[in-house]
């Protein structure tokens, strides 16, 4: 029996049509391969709400040009922060709460104590007290309630960033984990009136090992000139 051109033109059609859906099925089965096999390697391929612009920060940015990265503050510079990140699979993953105690210094010139604390949920907490000199002069820093807005003094808050990436002078380092706080910092004199204050923030990174290191960091501390106080790398306290 001859066939007709209708029939010869459906199973053509059927025929094209299952060879597509076939290549669809690899096509999709190699992007789950990739993904797979850079997931750990290539951060860039994770899905993240938000600008591609810059999605990783340069290492060397000061603190107070990244309040874009703590959560809570709604979308800034395209930026959607809304949702909390957690780690990469290669970076540390916070089960329990980490805290970091540490003694800062400005050269040799002691300048207080600073406790850090990255939390399981993602959050990043921080404080600053002691006594200390400053151009000769003794200041105290303590955590205070602010009359105005009854937030805490020398008490900073913010979150951890996996998206930052870490680089020095020997290369990058994916499996550091970035967090970021900020808040609103006061050193009172001895002397009436005598009170330095104003915004500071306390940033670091932590190892695979849990380790970490960071600074804190004052803008425009003393008339023109920054503050930024190294610490670490230090274990964090066991309990």
């Amino acid at each position: 029996m001859q066939k007709t051109q209708s029939q010869v033109s459906g199973r053509m059609n059927r025929t094209g049509s299952v060879g597509l859906f076939l290549a669809f099925v690899v096509a999709l089965g190699l992007v789950a391969l990739l993904i797979m096999h850079y997931s750990e390697s290539n951060d860039s391929l994770i899905p993240w709400k938000g600008s591609e612009l810059n999605r990783y920060v340069a290492p060397d940015v000061k603190p107070w040009e990244e309040d874009k990265l703590i959560w809570g503050g709604g979308p800034l510079e395209g930026y959607d922060m809304s949702a909390k990140r957690p780690p990469f699979a290669s970076q540390p993953k916070i089960e329990n709460r980490l805290t970091y105690e540490v003694k800062l210094a400005d050269g040799d010139k002691p300048m207080g104590t600073l406790t850090a604390s990255v939390l399981s949920n993602f959050d990043a907490l921080a404080s600053w007290k002691g006594q200390f000199e400053i151009d000769g002069r003794r200041y105290t820093a303590d955590i205070w309630e602010y009359k105005f807005t009854k937030k805490s003094l020398n008490a900073f808050s913010g979150n951890i960033y996996p998206l930052k990436i870490y680089k020095d002078s020997t290369g990058e380092d994916r499996k550091k984990l970035y967090f970021i706080t900020k808040g609103h910092y006061e050193l009172r004199g001895e002397e009436k009136g005598d009170v330095r204050g104003g915004t500071a923030y306390v940033n670091g990174w932590v190892s695979k090992d849990f380790s970490a290191e960071g600074t804190l960091s004052i803008q425009n501390f003393d008339e023109d000139k920054d503050l930024i106080l190294k610490w670490g790398p230090v274990d964090p306290i066991k309990k």
